[in-house]
């Protein structure tokens, strides 16, 4: 049976130490964050991108009205995972991360259309357009 050094010791207290105020520093980050916020575009705290999001939003609501309708929505949103759990999500940057998952599945499974020039994933094309028709 082997005898635990003072070295491999401390090295275990440093790596737990850090890990523990790795997941405080998480819990402090995320704490000034609105809670009960379902608006996926809370994190865009800059003014002039929700307003971008509207603008693709209104001209997705031009070119594919039928993927904005609420049944359609519901529909999408219910076969996607990573948006139901960014639904859930309290941190803005967690948030932004599964949805560019999920944007990334939707490029991978070559789910995106054009709008005016810009190819844009099924996930974006549909948050865009449902930001635009209930702004």
């Amino acid at each position: 049976m082997s005898k635990i050094t003072r070295r491999a010791f401390l090295g275990l207290a440093g790596i737990a130490t850090l890990g523990v105020v790795g997941y405080g520093g998480a819990i402090l980050a995320c704490r000034g964050v609105p809670r009960n916020t379902p608006d996926f575009f809370a994190s865009l705290d800059d003014e002039t991108l929700r307003t971008a999001a509207r603008t693709v939003g209104r001209r997705v609501l031009a070119l594919y009205p039928d993927l904005v309708e609420d049944a359609a929505l519901d529909d999408f949103i219910s076969q996607r995972p990573r948006l139901l759990e960014a639904a859930q999500m309290t941190c803005p940057d967690s948030r932004r991360k599964a949805l560019q998952g999920q944007c990334a599945a939707d490029f991978a499974a070559g789910a995106a259309r054009t709008v005016d020039g810009w190819v844009l994933s099924e996930t974006e094309i549909r948050l865009c357009g449902a930001a635009a028709k209930y702004a």
